[in-house]
């Protein structure tokens, strides 16, 4: 037969690892390397060395090939030549209370300003009560207080003297509710009589009007005196308490004034310097609030405003600091501020409660997170963003069911962080094309390919890669066969014989799967059987749709020859992908020609059930056959091309090949084998291309074959670009060696016409014409035959 030429040995389509070449690899350690990436470490290394503004990195690539681990691994050992962190600090701003300000020191020093501050404001409390206990400081305030106190008694015996005098003198009342009160009373024979008394007496006539009246406004001008009084001596009073606290002022200045210098010598930052000056004027006009009276007032905190609120801390740090954020919401970036149940009332301390977020504690290194996750959240992505264009972070209070329990706006911070998101392909592409900023801010992407290649290396570390999990989890050990059986699964997933899959999370999930029924079997490693067996189990867990659509075929409800010859239809193969599992299925693709001038329709195209790739495929499998056997006569041909059964939409350009050989079926009347399986996609010179999923395909066809009966005969043709995808189960490599099932590999439409018709196809000659009875001889006759058939009938 024909097709012998073009069908696969059993030497093309080994992939196998053997337990010798296992067994050598064994004994590598795994440690923490990363492995298969070459490219996205390199861009890794150059995106975290170059501090420059907008080189920060987006890394993508297929979950699973270790894209974190990596990211973690290389920026946790990344090691500047020289480590530039400093600390930052909130601090009460003095003259702008409700904008706390940020102070800034070299790594560690935040902590120490801390304690600095906190001495210097014990200090001061120490001053002020050996200032008060101090002989000198009580005598000067005795001599004042007794100097006012015996002017108060003056005023207050000259005042009572002239009451006395004019009738009248100061009494002191307690009324209902206990409370006293100071008043007036005029004298009769010596004694106050309530003025109620006189009102009486006069309403009664007693005492005479003129009398009353005169009492009455005396009394009122003593009053008013008395008042007057009153308040010249309350005056005179805070007089002498600013007096005592000027005598206290002199006194300690000087001394407060050394303390601050001592603070400030520590530090050689100007903003702390000035910040230490405007504490120590602050503290010096308020030294009332050192006295121990209130400095035991708790409650209302006199001295929060001299506190100091460290927001990061880099003392022992070694390395710049790596920060993975998990849940990327505004808050948890940028900061919070604390309510607490004073409200609005604690505006003063308020800067003590602000509270870092993810930024803050990665500045001066680097904050990872997922990039779906954080473009989730718009206020938080467009934030983010200006924070890489400036440099400057605000931390703002976030706003309750109350509204902004306190309006403080903290002083922005000045910090430097760069960025790492991990994302997917689509992700990136998306923001490049649509955020002109993602274009200036992300300068690095470190792509993470699925696939290395194979070679010793590589295997190396694939088994020190399962050495590791099991290790770590106290799994048990594959022998040396279980350890091949895992590095061909690793082969398998890569889609390519030649290279290894760096999915390296889907070849633990296999090790625990194993390791579970080898558990269950009583065994004490993990051998090739068991990791076979765990893939077999969990690739059953997701076939239920392929098993139902293979008992639909078997059945005959979906019409399919596995056998004979069939004129214009062919059984082409296409994959249904579950995005978790793929599986292959065959569908019927025929065609039916008459005379005319419609060309090729496409029955998907014209129903709506085909995609714009699939629709440029029928086109050119028009272009073909009009460039081959139309150059001297008009294409008159009305052909259609049909998925058989086929009620959902058609996307893809696997199945071109397919329909030409069923179309030239249809226009020659020679029939095709039904026995093979066809894919490849073609283009309008007849040349066979690569398509995808080539293993699922011949897979699933000889699933169905099994089911329908092998015949020793049935077989699939692909693209011959395509061996090298061919990753095949050992069954269906066990049937190709024992002959019951071939595959064959193609390089042109003319290849593909020898295998299906079993046919010469001819070659055209230096005229223009095909061999007679060759295949395409035969087409081309009846294209002729066509033309002349339309040419009569217009006659």
């Amino acid at each position: 037969m024909l097709a012998d030429e073009y069908r696969l040995s059993i030497a093309s389509l080994d992939y196998s690892v053997s337990a010798a070449d296992a067994a050598r690899l064994d004994g590598g350690a795994w440690g923490d390397a990363v492995i298969g990436q070459p490219r996205a470490l390199e861009a890794l290394s150059i995106g975290t060395a170059i501090r420059a503004k907008g080189y920060n990195i987006f890394v993508t690539g297929a979950p699973g090939t270790g894209r974190r681990t990596a990211v973690m691994h290389t920026l946790s050992a990344y090691t500047p030549k020289k480590l530039a962190l400093r600390d930052v600090a909130y601090v009460y701003g003095f003259k702008t209370p409700l904008a706390p300000l940020a102070l800034y020191f070299k790594a560690g020093e935040s902590k120490a300003f801390k304690k600095d501050v906190h001495a210097f404001v014990e200090n001061v409390k120490k001053l002020v009560a050996l200032h008060a206990e101090s002989g000198e400081a009580k005598k000067r305030k005795e001599e004042l207080e007794t100097a006012w106190e015996s002017t108060e008694n003056s005023r207050l015996a000259a005042f009572e003297a002239a009451l006395a005098t004019d009738g009248f003198r100061v009494v002191q009342l307690q009324g209902d509710d206990g409370q006293t009160s100071t008043d007036i009373l005029p004298l009769k024979d010596g004694e106050p009589v309530p003025f109620e008394e006189y009102q009486a007496a006069a309403e009664a006539g007693t005492v005479p009007a003129p009398e009353f009246a005169s009492l009455r406004a005396r009394y009122f001008a003593h009053m008013d005196e008395m008042r007057l009084l009153f308040v010249e001596l309350r005056r005179g009073r805070s007089d002498l308490e600013q007096q005592v606290e000027t005598l206290r002022t002199q006194a300690l200045q000087p001394l407060v004034h050394a303390e601050s210098d001592i603070l400030a010598s520590r530090y050689d930052d100007e903003k702390t310097h000035d910040w230490v000056r405007a504490l120590e004027r602050d503290v010096v006009a308020r030294l009332y609030l050192f006295q121990p009276s209130q400095t035991e007032r708790r409650q209302k905190a006199p001295l929060a405003r001299y506190g100091v609120n460290v927001l990061s801390d880099r003392g022992e740090a070694t390395k710049p600091p790596v920060i993975f954020e998990a849940n990327p919401s505004y808050a948890n970036l940028f900061g919070t501020l604390e309510h607490g149940p004073e409200g609005q009332g604690e505006g003063r301390s308020a800067y003590l409660k602000i509270r870092p977020g993810s930024i803050i504690k990665a500045a001066g290194g680097f904050l990872v997170m997922q990039a779906e996750d954080l473009v989730a959240d718009e206020e938080a992505w467009t934030a983010v963003k200006r924070v890489l264009r400036s440099g400057r972070m605000e931390i703002q209070p976030q706003t309750g069911p109350m509204g902004q329990m306190v309006a403080i706006k903290p002083e922005p911070l000045e910090l430097d962080i760069k960025l790492v998101l991990i994302g997917g392909e689509m992700t990136y592409d998306a923001l490049y094309s649509a955020d002109p900023d993602f274009q200036k801010l992300f300068k690095i992407c470190a792509e993470f390919d699925s696939t290395m290649p194979r070679n010793d290396a590589a295997l190396r570390e694939y088994v020190s890669f399962a050495r590791k999990i099991t290790l770590e989890e106290g799994l048990l050990e594959p022998s040396a066969g279980g350890m091949a059986a895992i590095a061909e699964y690793g082969i398998r997933l890569s889609g390519y014989r030649d290279r290894l899959s760096t999915r390296f999370s889907k070849i633990a999930d296999l090790i625990r799967e194993a390791d579970y029924r080898a558990s269950l079997a009583g065994k004490e490693t993990l051998d090739a059987d068991d990791i076979i067996e765990a893939e077999r189990v969990r690739n059953w867990l997701s076939d239920l749709p392929e098993e139902k659509i293979t008992d639909m075929i078997v059945s005959g409800e979906i019409i399919l020859e596995a056998e004979g010859t069939r004129v214009g239809r062919v059984n082409g193969l296409a994959v249904h992908d579950r995005g978790y599992y793929a599986f292959g299925l065959p569908a019927v693709i025929s065609a039916q020609v008459s005379p005319g001038e419609s060309g090729v329709i496409n029955i998907e195209g014209e129903s709506g059930l085909s995609g714009e790739i699939y629709d440029k495929a029928v086109m050119i499998v028009e272009g073909f056959v009009r460039s081959r056997y139309a150059r001297s006569i008009p294409l008159a041909v009305s052909a259609s091309i049909c998925f058989e059964q086929s009620y959902s939409a058609i996307e893809g350009d696997s199945a071109s090949s397919t329909a030409v050989y069923a179309l030239l079926s249809a226009i020659s009347g020679l029939p095709l084998r039904q026995d093979i399986a066809v894919t490849g996609s073609m283009n309008q010179m007849g040349q066979i291309q690569p398509v995808g999923g080539v293993a699922e395909k011949v897979e699933g066809f000889f699933r169905i074959c099994k089911r329908a009966g092998i015949t020793g005969t049935q077989g699939v043709m692909i693209p011959r670009q395509n061996i090298i995808n061919l990753t095949l189960s050992k069954e269906i490599q066990d049937a190709v060696r024992a002959g019951t099932f071939s595959i064959y590999a193609v390089s042109t439409i003319d290849e593909g016409i020898a295998v299906l018709a079993d046919r010469a196809p001819g070659v055209m000659d230096a005229k223009g014409h095909f061999p007679k009875g060759s295949f395409n001889g035969l087409v081309a006759d009846e294209l002729l035959h066509m033309a002349e058939t339309i040419k009569e009938y217009r006659e």
